[in-house]
Protein backbone atom coordinates (compact mmCIF):
# COMPACT_ATOMS: atom_id res chain seq x y z
CA UNK A 1 0.00 0.00 0.00
CA UNK A 2 2.89 2.41 0.77
CA UNK A 3 4.64 1.44 -2.23
CA UNK A 4 1.04 2.48 -4.14
CA UNK A 5 1.18 5.79 -2.75
CA UNK A 6 4.41 6.48 -3.10
CA UNK A 7 3.99 5.71 -6.78
CA UNK A 8 0.68 7.91 -6.88
CA UNK A 9 2.38 10.89 -5.54
CA UNK A 10 5.57 11.05 -7.59
CA UNK A 11 3.09 10.32 -10.40
CA UNK A 12 1.27 13.63 -9.32
CA UNK A 13 4.48 15.28 -8.83
CA UNK A 14 5.42 14.72 -12.51
CA UNK A 15 2.27 15.72 -14.08
CA UNK A 16 2.71 19.03 -11.80
CA UNK A 17 6.31 19.63 -13.19
CA UNK A 18 5.54 19.11 -17.00
CA UNK A 19 2.73 21.08 -16.17
CA UNK A 20 4.17 23.98 -15.02
CA UNK A 21 7.06 23.51 -17.53
CA UNK A 22 4.46 23.78 -20.76
CA UNK A 23 2.65 26.80 -18.65
CA UNK A 24 6.13 28.28 -18.88
CA UNK A 25 6.64 27.87 -22.54
CA UNK A 26 3.40 29.95 -23.42
CA UNK A 27 2.28 30.01 -27.14
CA UNK A 28 2.27 33.48 -28.44
CA UNK A 29 -0.65 33.49 -30.63
CA UNK A 30 -1.05 36.82 -33.03
CA UNK A 31 -4.37 37.16 -35.45
CA UNK A 32 -3.72 39.99 -38.15
CA UNK A 33 -5.56 42.23 -40.60
CA UNK A 34 -3.56 43.29 -43.76
CA UNK A 35 -5.26 46.14 -46.35
CA UNK A 36 -2.89 47.34 -48.72
CA UNK A 37 -2.42 47.74 -52.57
CA UNK A 38 -0.05 46.62 -55.40
CA UNK A 39 0.44 44.81 -58.92
CA UNK A 40 -0.09 42.10 -60.69
CA UNK A 41 1.30 40.63 -63.63
CA UNK A 42 0.91 37.08 -65.66
CA UNK A 43 1.67 37.03 -69.24
CA UNK A 44 -0.64 33.84 -69.54
CA UNK A 45 -3.63 36.03 -69.20
CA UNK A 46 -2.09 39.57 -70.53
CA UNK A 47 0.81 41.60 -70.96
CA UNK A 48 -0.38 44.19 -68.95
CA UNK A 49 0.60 44.73 -65.48
CA UNK A 50 -2.77 45.34 -63.76
CA UNK A 51 -3.03 47.77 -61.03
CA UNK A 52 -5.54 47.10 -57.47
CA UNK A 53 -6.32 46.40 -54.27
CA UNK A 54 -5.04 43.51 -51.96
CA UNK A 55 -7.19 42.72 -48.35
CA UNK A 56 -6.23 39.82 -46.15
CA UNK A 57 -5.64 37.68 -42.90
CA UNK A 58 -3.14 36.29 -41.37
CA UNK A 59 -2.06 34.39 -38.09
CA UNK A 60 1.27 32.91 -36.96
CA UNK A 61 1.92 30.44 -33.40
CA UNK A 62 5.00 30.78 -31.74
CA UNK A 63 6.08 28.78 -28.99
CA UNK A 64 9.68 27.93 -27.39
CA UNK A 65 10.84 24.68 -28.14
CA UNK A 66 10.54 21.75 -25.53
CA UNK A 67 14.45 20.64 -26.63
CA UNK A 68 15.95 24.00 -25.98
CA UNK A 69 13.36 26.39 -25.00
CA UNK A 70 16.56 29.01 -24.24
CA UNK A 71 17.35 28.82 -28.20
CA UNK A 72 15.10 27.18 -30.18
CA UNK A 73 11.65 28.29 -30.84
CA UNK A 74 8.61 26.71 -33.59
CA UNK A 75 6.35 28.51 -35.48
CA UNK A 76 3.33 27.84 -37.75
CA UNK A 77 1.88 30.85 -39.75
CA UNK A 78 -1.23 30.99 -42.77
CA UNK A 79 -2.39 33.74 -44.61
CA UNK A 80 -4.99 34.25 -47.33
CA UNK A 81 -5.57 37.39 -49.62
CA UNK A 82 -8.02 38.27 -51.78
CA UNK A 83 -6.63 40.65 -54.82
CA UNK A 84 -8.55 43.14 -57.23
CA UNK A 85 -7.21 44.64 -60.10
CA UNK A 86 -7.62 46.85 -62.87
CA UNK A 87 -5.53 47.15 -66.16
CA UNK A 88 -3.80 50.70 -66.89
CA UNK A 89 -6.90 51.91 -69.13
CA UNK A 90 -9.31 50.59 -65.97
CA UNK A 91 -11.56 48.68 -69.01
CA UNK A 92 -10.86 45.07 -67.63
CA UNK A 93 -10.40 43.63 -63.94
CA UNK A 94 -8.33 40.69 -62.70
CA UNK A 95 -9.52 38.66 -59.36
CA UNK A 96 -7.90 36.70 -57.14
CA UNK A 97 -7.19 34.47 -54.32
CA UNK A 98 -4.01 32.67 -52.67
CA UNK A 99 -3.62 31.19 -49.77
CA UNK A 100 -0.52 29.87 -47.80
CA UNK A 101 0.66 27.71 -44.93
CA UNK A 102 4.32 26.95 -43.42
CA UNK A 103 6.32 25.22 -40.57
CA UNK A 104 9.46 26.25 -39.13
CA UNK A 105 11.93 26.13 -36.61
CA UNK A 106 14.30 29.17 -35.90
CA UNK A 107 17.69 29.07 -33.48
CA UNK A 108 17.69 32.36 -31.10
CA UNK A 109 20.11 33.95 -29.52
CA UNK A 110 19.58 37.63 -26.89
CA UNK A 111 21.72 40.44 -27.38
CA UNK A 112 22.70 42.93 -24.87
CA UNK A 113 20.14 46.15 -24.68
CA UNK A 114 17.06 44.28 -25.09
CA UNK A 115 17.68 42.88 -28.48
CA UNK A 116 17.21 39.24 -29.82
CA UNK A 117 18.05 37.72 -33.24
CA UNK A 118 16.66 34.74 -34.87
CA UNK A 119 17.58 32.55 -37.65
CA UNK A 120 16.32 29.67 -39.18
CA UNK A 121 14.71 27.64 -41.64
CA UNK A 122 10.80 26.33 -42.80
CA UNK A 123 8.61 24.87 -45.05
CA UNK A 124 5.29 26.36 -47.04
CA UNK A 125 3.04 25.65 -49.34
CA UNK A 126 1.44 28.46 -51.29
CA UNK A 127 -1.48 28.48 -53.71
CA UNK A 128 -4.19 30.52 -55.90
CA UNK A 129 -5.48 31.82 -58.83
CA UNK A 130 -5.79 34.58 -61.11
CA UNK A 131 -8.94 35.27 -62.75
CA UNK A 132 -9.25 37.34 -65.98
CA UNK A 133 -12.95 38.26 -66.42
CA UNK A 134 -12.15 39.38 -70.06
CA UNK A 135 -10.58 36.63 -71.34
CA UNK A 136 -12.42 33.96 -73.09
CA UNK A 137 -10.19 30.54 -73.80
CA UNK A 138 -7.81 31.00 -70.93
CA UNK A 139 -9.22 33.09 -68.12
CA UNK A 140 -7.40 31.84 -65.30
CA UNK A 141 -3.97 31.20 -63.86
CA UNK A 142 -2.97 28.99 -61.50
CA UNK A 143 -0.37 29.30 -58.98
CA UNK A 144 1.09 26.58 -57.14
CA UNK A 145 4.52 26.00 -54.87
CA UNK A 146 6.17 24.05 -52.14
CA UNK A 147 9.23 25.50 -50.92
CA UNK A 148 12.18 25.95 -48.32
CA UNK A 149 12.26 28.40 -46.64
CA UNK A 150 15.27 30.56 -45.00
CA UNK A 151 13.78 33.18 -42.38
CA UNK A 152 15.60 35.83 -40.12
CA UNK A 153 14.44 38.46 -37.48
CA UNK A 154 15.65 41.09 -35.52
CA UNK A 155 13.31 42.56 -32.06
CA UNK A 156 14.39 45.26 -29.47
CA UNK A 157 12.22 45.52 -26.55
CA UNK A 158 11.98 48.75 -24.81
CA UNK A 159 9.56 50.52 -22.98
CA UNK A 160 7.50 54.03 -23.54
CA UNK A 161 6.24 55.05 -19.82
CA UNK A 162 4.16 51.97 -18.50
CA UNK A 163 3.75 50.02 -21.82
CA UNK A 164 6.41 47.45 -22.57
CA UNK A 165 6.89 47.35 -26.53
CA UNK A 166 8.57 45.02 -29.39
CA UNK A 167 9.74 46.53 -32.44
CA UNK A 168 10.64 43.86 -34.68
CA UNK A 169 11.40 42.74 -38.19
CA UNK A 170 10.97 39.05 -40.19
CA UNK A 171 12.27 38.31 -43.23
CA UNK A 172 11.23 34.84 -45.15
CA UNK A 173 12.92 33.99 -48.44
CA UNK A 174 11.99 30.65 -50.11
CA UNK A 175 14.96 29.57 -51.58
CA UNK A 176 14.46 25.45 -52.84
CA UNK A 177 11.29 24.01 -54.18
CA UNK A 178 9.22 23.12 -56.99
CA UNK A 179 6.70 25.49 -59.02
CA UNK A 180 3.72 24.47 -61.11
CA UNK A 181 3.63 26.45 -64.78
CA UNK A 182 1.77 25.01 -68.15
CA UNK A 183 3.32 25.27 -71.37
CA UNK A 184 2.97 28.91 -73.04
CA UNK A 185 -0.36 29.22 -75.27
CA UNK A 186 -1.64 25.90 -72.99
CA UNK A 187 -4.83 25.44 -72.03
CA UNK A 188 -5.94 23.90 -69.35
CA UNK A 189 -8.89 21.27 -71.12
CA UNK A 190 -5.66 20.41 -72.62
CA UNK A 191 -4.24 19.59 -69.20
CA UNK A 192 -7.02 17.79 -68.18
CA UNK A 193 -7.05 15.53 -71.35
CA UNK A 194 -3.73 14.57 -70.12
CA UNK A 195 -1.04 17.06 -71.63
CA UNK A 196 0.81 16.74 -68.47
CA UNK A 197 5.02 17.62 -69.76
CA UNK A 198 6.62 19.92 -68.25
CA UNK A 199 4.11 21.23 -65.24
CA UNK A 200 6.44 20.83 -62.32
CA UNK A 201 9.59 23.25 -62.24
CA UNK A 202 12.39 23.10 -59.72
CA UNK A 203 12.41 26.67 -58.00
CA UNK A 204 15.19 28.97 -57.07
CA UNK A 205 16.75 32.23 -56.48
CA UNK A 206 17.00 31.96 -60.58
CA UNK A 207 13.36 31.40 -61.87
CA UNK A 208 11.29 32.02 -58.50
CA UNK A 209 12.23 35.06 -56.47
CA UNK A 210 9.64 35.66 -53.47
CA UNK A 211 10.32 37.57 -50.55
CA UNK A 212 8.11 38.63 -47.52
CA UNK A 213 8.75 40.96 -44.79
CA UNK A 214 6.91 42.28 -42.02
CA UNK A 215 7.98 45.14 -39.79
CA UNK A 216 5.69 45.33 -36.87
CA UNK A 217 5.72 47.27 -33.46
CA UNK A 218 3.79 45.38 -30.78
CA UNK A 219 2.15 46.72 -27.75
CA UNK A 220 1.64 44.74 -24.72
CA UNK A 221 -1.55 45.66 -22.52
CA UNK A 222 -1.05 43.03 -20.27
CA UNK A 223 -3.68 40.32 -20.75
CA UNK A 224 -4.23 41.64 -24.36
CA UNK A 225 -1.23 42.92 -26.87
CA UNK A 226 -1.95 45.02 -29.92
CA UNK A 227 0.46 44.94 -33.37
CA UNK A 228 0.89 47.76 -35.83
CA UNK A 229 3.06 46.85 -38.91
CA UNK A 230 3.96 47.28 -42.36
CA UNK A 231 4.39 43.97 -45.13
CA UNK A 232 6.11 43.98 -48.50
CA UNK A 233 5.49 40.66 -50.14
CA UNK A 234 6.88 40.14 -53.91
CA UNK A 235 5.96 37.19 -55.57
CA UNK A 236 7.71 36.40 -59.22
CA UNK A 237 8.34 32.98 -61.55
CA UNK A 238 9.77 32.77 -64.82
CA UNK A 239 9.12 29.17 -66.66
CA UNK A 240 7.91 28.12 -70.19
CA UNK A 241 8.37 31.93 -71.04
CA UNK A 242 5.69 32.75 -69.33
CA UNK A 243 6.60 35.70 -66.21
CA UNK A 244 3.95 35.88 -63.07
CA UNK A 245 4.79 38.86 -60.36
CA UNK A 246 2.95 39.91 -57.86
CA UNK A 247 3.91 43.59 -55.61
CA UNK A 248 1.75 44.10 -52.71
CA UNK A 249 2.52 47.26 -49.99
CA UNK A 250 0.14 46.67 -46.61
CA UNK A 251 -0.50 47.70 -43.79
CA UNK A 252 -1.32 45.33 -40.94
CA UNK A 253 -3.47 45.61 -37.13
CA UNK A 254 -3.49 42.33 -35.07
CA UNK A 255 -4.04 41.31 -31.50
CA UNK A 256 -2.07 39.05 -29.57
CA UNK A 257 -4.51 37.31 -26.71
CA UNK A 258 -3.13 36.79 -23.51
CA UNK A 259 -0.71 39.40 -24.22
CA UNK A 260 2.96 39.30 -24.89
CA UNK A 261 4.28 37.82 -21.32
CA UNK A 262 6.39 41.02 -20.61
CA UNK A 263 4.33 42.01 -17.92
CA UNK A 264 4.21 38.65 -15.87
CA UNK A 265 6.45 38.09 -12.75
CA UNK A 266 7.05 34.35 -13.02
CA UNK A 267 10.13 33.40 -15.15
CA UNK A 268 8.49 32.30 -18.53
CA UNK A 269 10.32 31.21 -21.95
CA UNK A 270 8.75 33.94 -24.43
CA UNK A 271 9.65 33.22 -28.14
CA UNK A 272 9.44 36.53 -28.81
CA UNK A 273 11.86 37.77 -26.28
Amino acid sequence: MKKFLLALVLTMISIATSHAEELSRPVVQEYRLEAGGGTALSTYLSPLTYNGKVFGASAQWTKASPWAPETLIMQFATKANMRNYLNPAHTASMIGIDGMFTWGMQWRRRLPYSLQVTAGGSIDIDGGCLYLTRNGNNPVSVNASASLDINASLSWRFRIGKIPMILGNEIRIPSLGCFFSPQYGETYYEIWLGNRDGLAHCGWWGNRFCIDNLLSLRLDFGRTAMQLGYRYDYRSSWANSLNTCLHTHSFVIGIIPHGLGIKRKQAINSPLF
